[in-house]
């Protein structure tokens, strides 16, 4: 677990990054140890993404049971986390960025703390009904492409590659979510 020096240092590099200065990349801890302590987004953002959960499963919007809908959406939700890491390390080595691997992860998983927070407040008031279906899905596709093209930034910055290499490595993030994202709902 990161110290809470290194946590906010983190986050205030992910913040940097989301104003387009490359400097953001001073603040992370690329080091293993780093990198491992980096899945702790994946923590901190647990809680509001439970929230929304649960929130979806009191509307009636899922038809399966708690435990089911709880069960599936956990395994989701860590395979989620794990699945890019795991395919950057082949396209890394692809791309010869191998040095550049444990930056580029650390900056992608603290940047999703960020993400998240621009994210779930939308999906929960969407949710929530406290705008309309329209307005919400016009919010959520708003915040989605400044998702994306933050994410290409991490990846163009922290990987060294060209705008196009790093549009294919935001790309297969979307693919991987998408696809780990329709099993979870195929199953439910």
């Amino acid at each position: 677990m990161p110290t809470a020096s290194e946590t906010l240092k983190a986050l205030y590099g992910a913040y940097r990054l989301a104003r387009l200065d490359a400097g953001g990349m001073a603040y992370f801890d690329s080091s293993i140890g780093g990198f491992w302590r980096s899945f702790f987004a994946a923590v901190m953002v647990a809680p509001f993404y439970a929230l929304l959960l649960q929130m979806r499963y009191e509307t009636g919007a899922v038809a399966a049971s708690a435990g089911r809908f709880a069960a599936v959406e956990i395994i989701a939700y860590v395979i989620a986390w794990v699945a890019f890491p795991l395919a950057m390390v082949s396209v890394a080595r692809v791309l010869e960025r191998e040095e550049r691997y444990l930056g580029y992860i650390v900056a992608y998983n603290w940047a999703a703390v960020l993400q998240n927070a621009l994210y779930l407040p939308i999906a929960m008031i969407g949710v929530a009904g406290g705008m309309g279906a329209g307005s919400a899905n016009a919010a959520g596709l708003v915040a989605l492409f400044l998702i994306l093209g933050y994410s290409w930034f991490v990846a163009r910055t922290a990987l060294a590659v060209g705008a196009g290499t790093a549009a294919i490595v935001v790309a297969l993030d979307l693919v991987l979510g998408i696809v780990i994202n329709s099993v979870a709902e195929s199953m439910l």
